[in-house]
């Protein structure tokens, strides 16, 4: 991996370029966003309307952290509403500081759901105070290692950057990433245990990845639509990731740009950031490959019946 010495990556941007992660095809759940707004995909109906009348997804104000927000407050299609104060999605949190880490205790939370591989959680460790138990829910391909990738592009300079990632390359992975993340049997376990964490916990269940952005972004999805969210509301609160994330990596971004690792950043914007078209193509995989979201409930994360009704009581209010 290339290590970058020339500025101090502490934030949660762009770790995915300069930390050890490990995830399938090229890019795995890092990274933050886009500078440019999320594109509905070629043909598929926009989710702007949504995006204007859902909720804003309430941060936790966690400056080390920005992507984690309470996933409570959306409204199912049959009226009633995602609970507060239940789950929480967030990016990587071991840059936490101790006054941060005593928000997780003040929000009650007591499970932390790591989906980061192995070697992530190696270079980066969370920062928990007592009372939060860590449990690891790997989701990454062993035969792919993104940072080993990304350090090879960075030394590669902007020509070997525009020969893997240009000319809609990029995108292309990406939309194979989130189908990976449907299909991979080991990914599948890992989010039927995430889930049923929810269905069974009694306090409130908090997951993550480094960017909680895809990984998290897929969960955050899954547990959505299995509450009763409508599609379109699901797709407002996967792509807020865009907006809680775009300061820092634009910041760590530009850094780059001044030391000469990248020339083109629009390259890096699809792996970056939240596309629509990566949950669409997440969403046609269960169709493809279990018939139906209920098919995909019991087939891909073996959930019985018993534990999806006791998931959507966890989830909604009366």
């Amino acid at each position: 991996m290339v290590t970058i010495n020339t500025f101090p990556v502490r934030r949660p941007a762009l770790r995915l370029l300069v930390a050890a992660t490990g995830l399938g095809v090229l890019a795995t759940g890092a990274v933050g966003c886009s500078a440019r707004p999320a594109q509905d995909s070629p043909g598929g109906r926009s989710s702007s309307a949504a995006r204007a009348a859902a909720p804003t997804p309430r941060s936790m104000g966690l400056r080390d952290a920005p992507n984690a927000r309470d996933l409570g407050g959306y409204r199912t299609a049959d009226g009633h509403q995602v609970r507060h104060g239940v789950v929480y999605r967030a990016d990587a949190l071991n840059h936490l500081t101790p006054a941060e880490q005593q928000t997780l205790t003040r929000d009650g939370i007591t499970q932390d759901l790591d989906f980061r591989s192995p070697a992530e959680v190696a270079t980066a460790r969370d920062a928990l105070p007592a009372g939060v138990r860590r449990t690891a829910l790997p989701v990454y391909d062993p035969g792919a290692d993104l940072s080993r990738t990304m350090g090879t592009l960075l030394a590669g300079g902007p020509a070997a950057q525009q020969q893997a990632l240009g000319a809609g390359k990029a995108v292309r992975m990406m939309d194979a990433y989130y189908a990976w993340l449907v299909k991979d049997p080991a990914a599948g376990k890992a989010f039927g245990a995430a889930a049923r964490a929810v269905a069974d916990g009694r306090t409130p269940v908090l997951y993550h990845c480094t960017q909680g952005k895809d990984r998290t972004g897929w969960m955050s999805a899954v547990l959505l639509t299995a509450a009763g969210v409508p599609r379109a509301t699901v797709d407002q609160d996967y792509l807020a990731s865009n907006h809680y994330l775009q300061a820092s990596n634009d910041r760590q971004l530009a850094q780059l740009r001044a030391a000469g690792k990248v020339k083109d950043p629009a390259l890096l914007e699809p792996v970056l950031g939240v596309r629509e078209s990566y949950l669409n193509a997440a969403f046609n995989e269960v169709t493809t490959a279990y018939g139906s979201f209920d098919g995909y409930l019991r087939k891909g994360l073996g959930l019985d019946r018993a534990t999806e009704q006791k998931l959507r009581q966890r989830l909604t209010s009366a």
